[in-house]
């Protein structure tokens, strides 16, 4: 049900206060159909109605002073690392046509299983590549790589995005708001190791000592010697949801 709300106000889980314990425990299947004209907007709307209608929410929005962290330009000249590129024009022009396309077009054919195979071996050899400190390897055109090791070396790829997707994975990987005042606009090629604090699989990063390969610098020095990009954490307003009022599902 946590998911379902920020799902639907666009807000992350730390952004979400009060509400019955189930919230966090129970799990759903919904079926619905938005239409294939619904805009991403719509869909959010749409769902903050199901789930008043079907769930009882009832929320209520404020501001709090918190912690958050904030992505902003290394350099006053404004200068991007050699890891941070603005796309081609060829791709930008692709994900205009894939925009344009997407509700008029018929839906594509799955690929086939040897299609599948070969895009995971591309992907893995350009991962590969990265791990050798190529800086050229990038993502294809609006198609992200990631990549995680028990060491606790990360690889993320990004290809034809916005910087909202890398302020998205800064704080999916930090677990904290982060603000992006970058003032970058338009789409990016990014590519980014760095060594993450977070486990793997429920293990600490660091657990195996006979691994010899040159560790990634941690997240924020990543950012700023590879993309150009710094990251300070400070305190200040941040929206949030509280939960008045929620009840169990009616039935159908």
């Amino acid at each position: 049900m946590r998911q379902l709300i920020a799902e639907a106000f666009d807000v992350k889980d730390y952004q979400i206060d009060g509400g019955p314990p189930w919230l966090a425990t129970d799990y759903f299947d919904i079926t619905a159909n938005a239409g294939a004209d619904a805009t991403p907007a719509d869909v959010k709307a749409m769902l903050r109605t199901l789930l008043a209608e079907r769930f009882g929410l009832r929320t209520r929005s404020d501001t709090r002073q918190a912690s958050v962290y904030v992505l902003s330009l290394a350099r006053s000249d404004g200068r991007l690392g050699s890891r941070l590129t603005p796309s081609s024009p060829e791709c930008i022009q692709q994900i205009e046509q894939r925009k344009r396309t997407a509700t008029a077009a018929e839906p594509p054919s799955p690929p086939s299983d040897a299609e599948r195979q070969r895009d995971r071996e591309r992907v893995q050899a350009q991962l590969k590549r990265l791990g050798t400190g190529d800086s050229s390897v990038v993502a294809p055109c609006g198609s992200t790589m990631m990549r995680s090791s028990a060491t606790g070396a990360s690889t993320v790829l990004f290809g034809g995005t916005e910087i909202k997707s890398l302020v998205s994975r800064i704080s999916s990987e930090l677990s904290a708001p982060v603000l992006d005042q970058t003032g970058l606009s338009g789409l990016f090629d990014l590519s980014l190791e760095y060594l993450s604090e977070r486990g793997i699989n429920g293990r600490p990063p660091g657990i195996d000592p006979n691994n010899t390969d040159p560790l990634p610098p941690p997240l924020t020095g990543a950012l700023q010697q590879q993309l150009g990009l710094k990251l300070e954490k400070q305190v200040a307003p941040m929206p949030i949801v509280i939960i008045d009022a929620a009840e169990h599902p009616t039935p159908d």
